[in-house]
C-alpha cells in the first residue's frame, strides 16, 4: 500500500504540473507528418476536459470508461462486474483488488478518475441555475519579439507606405464556459491571430473568429442537444469524424479510435469545423443522432462568368484561418458549406452496430486538379457518403471495423482485432484498404495520411507489462499507396515500426527508451524535371528519457533524442536534441515552476525534431527544432485567490547558424527570438 500511495502522488503531481503528457507522442507525430500547421486546440480540449473533469467511478458508464486511455475491454468488464457485486468504490486503494488493475496501471488513469458518492442533480430552475452553476473564464495574451517584417513600414507603390500586416503583433484569446452539473453547458471563445486587426478594419467585431455553443444533456430520452459549434464522429471516423484524434496515426497507441457522438466545441480551428444544431435521442437500445451545419469557409475563387455573380469555382479550400493581408481577406468566407448527416446505432449485449451518412454541399464548385497525383481527388460541389460500423465485445476479444462508400462509388474499409489474454498483455491488429477514388473530406480514421484515400496497410501493436517494473510497447505498420501521391510519381510503399520500454527503476524514478524506424519512397532530383527517380528514404529515431522526483516538490526530466535520415547508410544526416526539465512545486508560495533548457544540432528541415513544450492551460507549443542553437522555456503558474489563477510563459531561442529567422513577412532579423504568453483564469 505504501508503494501504491507513492505511485498515486507521483502520477498526480506529474499530471498537474506538466499537463497532457499522454498526448505528447500523438501531437509530435502529427506535426511531423503534416505539411500544414495544425490546430491542436480540439485534441487539447478533449484530453484536458478528461483531466479537469474526471469521471466519478461510482457513476461512470461503459461509454465514458472507453474514453480513458489504457482501459481495455477486459478491464472495463472486470470493473463493471466488481461494482455490480460489491457496490460503490470507496478509495483508490480498492482498485488494486480488481483483476487487471495493478499499481502501475492505476497510476496511469489517476488523472481521469475520481471517487465520490453518487450525486443527485438538482432540477433545472432559475434559482438553481444562478446559485449552483459554475463559471470559468480565461483570457490569454501572446506575442513574439522582435517584430517581423510584416510589421515594418514598406513602400507599396505610388509613394504609399504602410506595414505588410495591418494589425498589431499581439495574439488574444478568451474562453468562457458555464456548466450546471452534467446537464447544461454554455461556452463562448474567440481568437485574434498576430497581424489581424482588433475592433477595426476587417475585424470590426473584435476577434477574428468566435466559437460558441449551448449544450443540454441527459434530459429524458434526449441524450444530447447542441446549438452552435460542435464536433461529431461515429464508429472509427472513416465515414464521418471531425477534429484531431489520438489514434489516427500509426504509433504506440492501440489504433482503436472509436469516437461516438456529438459534443460542443470551443476549438479555434477555422477550417474544418461544424456550426449549427445537433441532437441525440436514446430509446432503449437504439441511439439516433442528427445534425445540420452551415457556415462560410475560406477559399481561392476563380470567376466563371462575369455576368453571373452566382457562378464561380474554387481552386482550393483554405484552413489556416489567417486574415491579415489583402489576398487573405479576399479569400475570407467566400464559400458557403452545408453539411447534413446522422447516425443510427443499436447496442446489444455484446455488440454494437451503426450506420452513418452525410450530405455535403458548397455554394461554389471545387475545381478539378490537373496534377496526375490528384486525378482521383474530390471535385465539384456535392458529395454523399454512407458507412456501416460495428463493434463486437467478447471476454478476451474486441472486434471492430467500418465500411464506407463515397458519392462517386469509391469505397474504403478497415477492421481491427484487440486481444487481451492476460490483464498485462494487449495485442492489436488492424487492416485497412482505402481505394484511390474514395472521396471524403470528413474522414478521420487510422492511416499514414491526413485523408483516408489511396492507402492499404496492416498494423500490429502489442503492449505488455512483463514484470512489475517493466512495460514494453511495440508496433509495426506495413503500408502501400496504389496510386501516385504528393512528391511520389509512381505507386509506392513503406514500413514503420517502433519499440518503447518504460521502467520505474524506483518508487520515484522512471526510464523510457524508444526506437522508431520509418522507410518511405519519394521523388529524388530537381522538382522542375518532368520525370523523377524514386528514392527510398529512411528515418531512425532514438529517444532516452529519465524522469526523477528526488523530493516531494521536485521533478526532473532529462531527454536525449537523435534523428538519422537519408537514402543510403553512408549518407545519413544526423540531428540531435537534448533538454532538461525542472519542475518545482513551492509549498510556502502558491506557485508552480517548470523550466526547460534545450540544446539542438540538426542540419536540415528534413531531420527536424518536434517536441511538446510546457504551456499554459488549454494552450499548446510544439516547435520544430532544426539548425544549431539552444532554447529556454519558463512557465510559472500560481493562484491569487481560490478563484483566480495566473500563468506566465516565456521562451527564448538563439541560433548559431543563421542571421535571419523565418521568411517573407514573418522574417525576423537577427538570430534570437523571444516569446511571451500571459493568461488568467477566473472560476466561480
Amino acid at each position: 500500500m505504501k508503494k501504491l500511495k507513492i505511485f498515486f502522488w507521483f502520477s498526480c503531481l506529474i499530471s498537474s504540473l506538466t499537463g497532457i503528457t499522454q498526448t505528447e507522442e500523438v501531437v509530435e507525430k502529427l506535426s511531423e507528418r503534416s505539411e500544414q500547421i495544425l490546430d491542436f486546440s480540439e485534441l487539447q480540449e478533449e484530453v484536458l476536459q478528461q483531466e479537469i473533469h474526471p469521471v466519478n467511478l461510482n457513476e461512470v458508464t461503459v461509454d465514458e470508461l472507453q474514453k480513458i486511455p489504457g482501459l481495455t475491454e477486459k478491464r472495463i468488464h472486470s470493473f463493471i462486474e466488481y461494482r455490480k457485486n460489491y457496490g460503490e468504490i470507496l478509495s483508490f486503494y480498492e482498485l488494486a483488488t480488481i483483476p487487471g488493475f495493478d499499481s502501475s496501471f492505476i497510476k496511469t488513469i489517476i488523472p481521469y478518475i475520481s471517487i465520490e458518492p453518487k450525486s443527485i442533480t438538482p432540477s433545472i430552475t432559475l434559482k438553481n441555475l444562478i446559485s449552483k452553476g459554475r463559471h470559468d473564464f480565461f483570457f490569454r495574451y501572446g506575442q513574439i519579439f522582435p517584430k517581423s517584417q510584416g510589421y515594418m513600414i514598406h513602400d507599396t507603390g505610388n509613394g504609399i507606405k504602410e506595414p505588410g500586416y495591418p494589425g498589431d503583433p499581439q495574439q488574444y484569446y478568451f474562453r468562457y464556459t458555464y456548466s450546471y452539473y452534467d446537464r447544461l453547458r454554455i461556452g463562448l471563445a474567440g481568437e485574434k491571430d498576430p497581424g489581424e486587426q482588433f475592433f477595426r478594419g476587417a475585424q470590426s467585431f473584435g476577434m477574428d473568429f468566435y466559437s460558441g455553443f449551448i449544450s443540454l444533456t441527459n434530459t429524458g430520452f434526449l441524450k444530447n442537444l447542441i446549438v452552435g459549434n460542435f464536433r461529431a464522429g461515429f464508429g472509427q471516423g472513416l465515414t464521418f469524424g471531425t477534429g484531431l484524434s489520438g489514434g489516427t496515426m500509426p504509433g504506440f497507441s492501440t489504433g482503436n479510435i472509436t469516437i461516438g457522438g456529438i459534443k460542443g466545441s470551443l476549438s479555434m480551428s477555422e477550417g474544418n469545423y461544424l456550426r449549427g444544431i445537433a441532437a441525440t435521442v436514446k430509446i432503449k437500445k437504439f441511439e439516433l443522432t442528427g445534425f445540420v451545419s452551415y457556415h462560410k469557409r475560406d477559399g481561392n475563387i476563380i470567376p466563371l462568368d462575369s455576368s453571373d455573380e452566382q457562378s464561380f469555382t474554387v481552386s482550393s479550400i483554405l484552413d489556416d484561418g489567417l486574415h491579415r493581408t489583402q489576398s487573405e481577406l479576399k479569400d475570407r468566407n467566400c464559400i458557403s458549406e452545408l453539411v447534413v448527416g446522422g447516425n443510427l446505432n443499436f447496442t446489444g449485449n455484446f455488440f454494437r452496430i451503426g450506420i452513418t451518412g452525410y450530405f455535403l454541399n458548397w455554394s461554389g464548385t471545387l475545381l478539378r486538379q490537373e496534377e496526375p497525383y490528384k486525378r482521383f481527388s474530390f471535385y465539384g460541389n456535392e458529395n454523399f457518403t454512407v458507412g456501416l460500423d460495428f463493434q463486437v465485445r467478447l471476454r478476451k476479444i474486441y472486434l471492430f471495423g467500418e465500411f464506407s462508400r463515397s458519392g462517386n462509388n469509391g469505397y474504403a474499409w478497415l477492421t481491427g482485432l484487440i486481444v487481451d489474454p492476460d490483464p498485462r498483455v494487449k495485442a492489436t491488429c488492424l487492416v485497412r484498404n482505402y481505394q484511390r477514388d474514395y472521396q471524403n473530406l470528413f474522414s478521420n480514421s487510422f492511416g499514414q495520411q491526413s485523408l483516408n484515400t489511396n492507402e492499404q496497410g496492416i498494423y500490429f501493436n502489442i503492449q505488455a507489462n512483463l514484470f512489475s517494473r517493466l512495460s514494453v510497447i511495440a508496433y509495426s505498420d506495413i503500408y502501400r499507396f496504389p496510386w501516385l501521391k504528393y512528391r511520389v510519381d509512381r505507386p509506392s510503399q513503406g514500413v514503420e515500426f517502433g519499440v518503447q520500454i518504460t521502467s520505474p527503476v524506483s518508487n520515484t524514478a522512471e526510464i523510457l527508451i524508444r526506437y522508431y524506424y520509418n522507410s518511405w519512397m519519394e521523388n529524388s532530383g530537381s522538382e522542375e524535371t518532368i520525370t523523377h527517380k524514386i528514392a527510398t528514404l529512411k528515418r531512425r529515431n532514438f529517444r532516452f528519457q529519465v524522469t526523477w522526483s528526488p523530493l516531494n516538490q521536485l521533478i526532473l526530466k532529462t531527454r536525449f533524442e537523435a534523428n538519422l535520415t537519408g537514402d543510403k547508410t553512408s549518407d545519413w544526416q544526423k540531428g540531435y536534441l537534448f533538454f532538461q526539465d525542472l519542475t518545482v512545486r513551492l509549498i510556502k508560495f502558491p506557485v508552480n515552476v517548470i523550466f526547460r533548457y534545450a540544446l539542438f544540432d540538426i542540419p536540415g528541415y528534413s531531420q527536424r525534431i518536434y517536441t511538446y513544450e510546457p504551456e499554459v492551460l488549454f494552450g499548446y507549443s510544439i516547435p520544430a527544432f532544426y539548425g544549431k542553437g539552444h532554447r529556454l522555456c519558463l512557465l510559472l503558474n500560481g493562484r491569487i485567490t481560490s478563484h483566480l489563477s495566473w500563468w506566465v510563459r516565456g521562451a527564448f531561442t538563439s541560433y548559431y547558424d543563421r542571421c535571419l529567422i523565418g521568411a517573407g513577412l514573418d522574417q525576423i532579423e537577427g538570430n534570437i527570438k523571444y516569446e511571451l504568453t500571459g493568461q488568467i483564469r477566473l472560476r466561480l
